[in-house]
């Protein structure tokens, strides 16, 4: 354990030149952040600092930030010599409390896939949540680590006693603002000056970027106009100057207004009397600039100034302002979300290629989006790029070089996030099965392990079939009409992870909020579920429905529930089989992947037998077989059957990867091959070795030679250990 973590302002400040070299010298592991950003960090008390009591030398540090509710470490470091005391966890303990006494939710981390930090991260609570690509430069995967923290609901305020070490503030009360609401921050000037000057290293410019891109609304006030207007040196003819003045502006405050909250914020910034009568044109500024900001009810200032950014705790407690600096918008540096790759498969004498769209090629999806009935709005909205903080998918099918389809959807998406997805087919082609299995899989193939989200899928209006196989996939009329929807709209609600006893009151809570739809307090065994199924109720109707546990899944596709009793079977897959079963366009893909990749069902082929353990709806854990011996995915059973060789062939052969000799090389003295198909695919985020499943007592007597059923306790330590859940 560290001796002493200090949190205070002015004594953090005299470590940031030592952490600077600290990261420097660590970049490999720690990542690269400018110097700026630890004076800032240090200020605002978002740069801790773990020495040793006695001879105040430094052991390791925590520099985090965010914007409120959510904190994300930025980096962690403790000294080689000092690594197996406990102080990492120590730190990130404390980080804990600090969020759970601010009314924080969550802290998120981002590590490296290839660092053996990331067992660290496991050990202290956090699951990953996501893997994105890292910088171009580095060519790394990046894990989004997640912690939840245990902060006050609405049903149960808070008790905290103690101070936070936030500036000694004891709570943060609930906002009294819209929850949902694009945030609103104002600009200052010496934000605006490292813009325009390029001196930082890029964070500054990106906040402009995700105001461009409508991630954030930015505006400035109207003393942020007149503070230019007083340094410049050409008044008639300075184009920073017009730049500014074309910015939002908020309107300018009443002076009886401005007064009183000039005097509160200057009681806050100097509490001195001494200080407080003797204020600079430019510390002036500032208290200008926060009572518009105040007034106007703005969700955050953004600054580098150091007595603000000091302050910032108590700004925020006495007028939920958020103070932050540019280095708080920023997810991080440097790191780029690559277009997903693109694959070619064979289809009989044809094949379909898969790939992003290039804008070279837009006038022709132009074209083909015309001719398929779309309007321009809609048209222009499927073919918008998005931008660096919320890019979007564009995939376009095709078959000898003409475009049969078109799908476009956001490459981001979180809990509670709504994404509307584009989805355009040519229906009359003969490829249209696996142009539509392809685009709508894919659409779905995004989002955090473990959340729920919706996705809203927009066709046009003559789509039928497309329609219908989206509705077999778990879509449905939406039953709100809100704004924007038009008559071709269906809505989903996915999970990609599984619900057990342990996660059930979350994902209830999620679904409730996102249906108005009441699940069951405590989660049905397994039984109840395949006998009764899903029990419902309409909040607002009070009316009740049941959904049997195939089709309730299936409305949350490609989430399964666990209930006390549900057992499982293992099946060994060879590990190119398994890729090339668990591929689409959105993830990595074989060299040559096979027709399966483009599927809604997926087949597996074997001949040992053991089709008494595949019925429909049961649950399939896949385990990698040979040198690789993992538990790698797990999906849901939709058919299985024991098929002569022409059966399999003729009906399951493309939707497996096997070639048709495969198929009957794998037949048994009988000529028959057992076989069954699966949808709701999930890779684990969290691979699970031969030993620890040995451990686990999940191997049986076959050693996985052949399917063997798993029991539902061990189905739940796969589950657990595979999603964290």
């Amino acid at each position: 354990m560290p001796e002493r973590i200090i949190k205070v302002p002015m004594e953090v400040m005299n470590y940031v030149d030592r952490v600077r070299r600290l990261a420097d010298a660590n970049r490999s592991m720690l990542g690269f952040v400018p110097d700026s950003a630890y004076r800032e960090a240090a200020l605002k008390g978002c740069l801790w600092i773990a020495v040793n009591r006695t001879t105040q030398d430094l052991m390791g540090y925590l520099f985090f930030g965010g914007t409120y509710p959510h904190l994300k470490v930025f980096q962690i470091y403790v000294g080689h010599e000092f690594r197996s005391a406990g102080m990492a966890r120590a730190l990130i303990e404390e980080l804990k409390k600090h969020g759970e006494a601010t009314n924080h939710l969550t802290i998120a981390a981002r590590v490296a896939a290839e660092l053996d930090a990331n067992e660290f991260w496991r050990r202290v609570g956090f699951r990953i949540v996501d893997q994105v690509p890292g910088g171009k430069k580095t060519g790394r995967t990046i894990n989004i680590y997640l912690l939840e923290l245990d902060a006050p609901s609405l049903f149960r305020e808070y008790q905290g006693g103690t101070s936070s070490s936030f500036g000694n503030v004891q709570r943060i009360s609930y906002p009294s603002r819209p929850i949902l609401q694009t945030p609103s921050y104002v600009l200052d000037l010496n934000v605006f000056f490292d813009i325009l000057e390029n001196r930082d290293t890029g964070e500054s410019a990106r906040i402009l970027s995700s105001a461009l891109g409508n991630e954030i609304k930015l505006s400035v006030t109207s003393e942020f106009v007149r503070e230019l207007e007083r340094h410049s040196q050409n008044f008639d003819n300075d184009p920073v100057l017009e730049f500014a003045k074309r910015l939002p502006t908020l309107p300018d405050l009443a002076p009886d207004t401005l007064t009183a909250l000039m005097k509160d914020i200057r009681n806050i910034l100097s509490p001195s009397p001494t200080k407080a009568g003797l204020q600079s044109a430019n510390k002036v500024s500032d208290l200008v600039h926060l009572a518009a900001c105040i007034h106007h009810r703005a969700y955050g200032f953004v600054t580098r100034d150091g007595e603000i950014l000091q302050r910032a705790a108590k700004l925020h407690a006495r007028y939920d302002l958020r103070i932050v600096s540019p280095v708080d918008l920023c997810e991080s540096y440097g790191d780029t979300e690559a277009p997903p790759p693109p694959i070619t498969v064979a289809v009989g004498q044809n094949e379909i290629s898969v790939s992003a769209l290039d804008e070279s090629n837009r006038a022709e999806a132009e074209k083909f989006l015309d001719k398929s009935g779309t309007g321009s709005s809609d048209a222009s909205s499927c073919l918008a790029p998005g931008t660096t903080q919320d890019p979007r998918v564009r995939l376009v099918v095709r078959t000898e070089e003409e475009i049969i389809g078109i799908g476009s959807w956001s490459a981001r998406r979180g809990a509670g996030q709504d994404t509307l997805a584009y989805l355009y087919i040519d229906e009359g082609h003969p490829n249209f099965d696996s142009a539509v299995g392809c685009l709508l899989e894919s659409s779905m193939d995004v989002g955090s392990y473990g959340r729920l989200y919706r996705l809203d899928l927009r066709t046009s209006p003559r789509q039928i079939k497309t329609r219908e196989v989206a509705i077999n996939r778990g879509f449905r009329r939406p039953m709100d009409r809100q704004e924007g929807r038009n008559s071709g709209d269906l809505v989903k609600f996915s999970l990609k992870g599984v619900v057990t006893g342990n996660n059930w009151l979350r994902f209830r809570r999620e679904f409730e909020e996102m249906t108005d739809l009441e699940l069951p307090r405590k989660m049905p065994n397994h039984e109840e579920l395949v006998n009764t199924g899903v029990f419902l109720r309409e909040k607002a109707a009070g009316r009740k429905l049941t959904a049997s546990l195939f089709d309730f899944e299936t409305l949350i596709s490609p989430g399964k529930l666990i209930g006390s009793g549900r057992s499982a079977v293992m099946v060994p897959i060879r590990e190119e089989y398994a890729t090339e079963l668990f591929a689409t366009p959105v993830s990595q893909v074989p060299l040559f992947p096979k027709e399966a990749a483009l599927r809604l069902e997926r087949a597996y082929f074997s001949g040992a037998g053991g089709h008494g353990l595949l019925s429909r709806g049961r649950i399939a854990v896949f385990y990698v077989s040979r040198k690789r011996k993992e538990a790698v995915a797990a999906a849901r059973i939709t058919f299985s059957g024991s098929l002569t060789k022409t059966q399999a062939v003729l009906n399951l052969g493309r939707q497996g990867v096997l070639t048709e000799q495969e198929i009957r090389q794998r037949a048994n003295s009988r000529g028959e091959i057992t076989a069954f198909t699966f949808d709701n695919g999930i890779i684990f985020p969290q691979c699970i070795a031969y030993r620890e499943l040995k451990e686990m007592g999940c191997i049986g007597g076959a050693n996985l030679v052949t399917a063997q059923e798993l029991s539902h306790e061990s189905l739940c330590r796969i589950v657990e250990r595979a999603f964290e859940c």
